[in-house]
């Protein structure tokens, strides 16, 4: 019978049992898709992912959550780069400095820089998709609803926005860090499943006003199956084009910087650095999404 090793990493942190848990499926060639979705049930994390040879990239990655396959994910394309460095797989890694790689995606051929320090992995970087914006919630009042709160609880402005740099999201502002501790996680359940599908999206990320470089960030999916994601590379990563778009968070240099915190409300603190490319009129050129991650479990599955 086929035996498939598999890797339980903890990823936008660097402590084990925080950040969002992460499977790899680090040599998935032969696994029919069919067979891969129904190991993410059984994995039972927001993401599994598979590893695959690939003629365009260095390798391919496929992302499913425990419902369906998505195009590309965050948190999983850290993680997935941050087991194959510490495998080997890559090759010999430098004592110091960082190398770029490729991998194939739903998204296209994306480019990820990993970062070496004393021939070790310390951070791994993904560039996004360029952000796509959709359709603005002009019903402040039946969003809160449906996200279990009340009503002066959410900001209108920026408006509530659909954006993408991988899947789309809805973001939205809430008025400070104690209200969006307060929304219960997974908001409204079906009522917020029903909202977000009349905008085409099944996740929404709540966040409160930056402050000193960081924002505060939930992040709810319960129509995937995931109530509360610990950690959202992909919304963090749509959150910084919506924020710079509507000139929340200024370029410095050329570049916006932040740092997203999440899962703080669920015990599973995480931390995702962001970095947006932009000009003077706020085109966004480049997205980027990164942080640390460490391995937690290692197993196989015999089918």
């Amino acid at each position: 019978m086929p035996v498939h090793p598999f890797y339980q990493l903890d990823v936008f942190t660097d402590r084990p049992l925080t950040g969002n848990p992460l499977a790899v499926f680090p040599e998935a060639d032969g696994i029919p898709p069919a067979t891969m979705q129904a190991l993410a049930r059984e994995m039972n994390l927001s993401e599994t992912t598979f590893v695959l040879p690939s003629s365009r990239a260095v390798r391919r990655v496929r992302f499913f959550t425990p419902s369906r396959e998505i195009p590309l994910a965050g948190h999983p394309t850290i993680g997935t780069w941050w087991l194959l460095a510490e495998l080997g797989a890559l090759g010999d890694p430098p004592a110091d400095g960082s190398v770029s790689v490729t991998q194939e995606t739903g998204r296209g051929v994306l480019p990820v820089t990993l970062a070496f320090e004393g021939g070790r992995i310390r951070a791994a970087m993904m560039t996004q998709a360029l952000p796509e914006f959709g359709a603005i919630v002009e019903d402040l009042d039946a969003l809160a609803r449906s996200l279990g709160a009340g009503t002066g609880v959410l900001r209108d402005a920026p408006a509530p926005e659909v954006v993408s740099t991988a899947l789309p999201q809805l973001m939205v502002p809430v008025s400070s860090r104690d209200a969006l501790s307060a929304l219960p996680s997974g908001g409204a359940g079906v009522e917020l499943v029903a909202l977000l599908r009349q905008f085409d999206t099944d996740c929404v990320m709540c966040y409160s006003p930056p402050e000193q470089g960081r924002v505060r960030c939930r992040m709810f999916a319960p129509g995937l199956g995931v109530p509360e994601d610990p950690a959202t590379g992909s919304a963090a990563g749509a959150l910084g084009a919506h924020l710079v778009r509507h000139g929340v968070l200024a370029p410095s240099g050329g570049t916006a910087a932040f740092t997203v915190e999440q899962g703080v409300e669920i015990d599973r603190p995480s931390r995702i650095d962001v970095e947006v490319d932009a000009g003077a009129d706020r085109t966004i050129t480049a997205v980027r999404v990164g942080g640390a991650a460490v391995r937690v479990i290692h197993g196989e599955v015999t089918l």
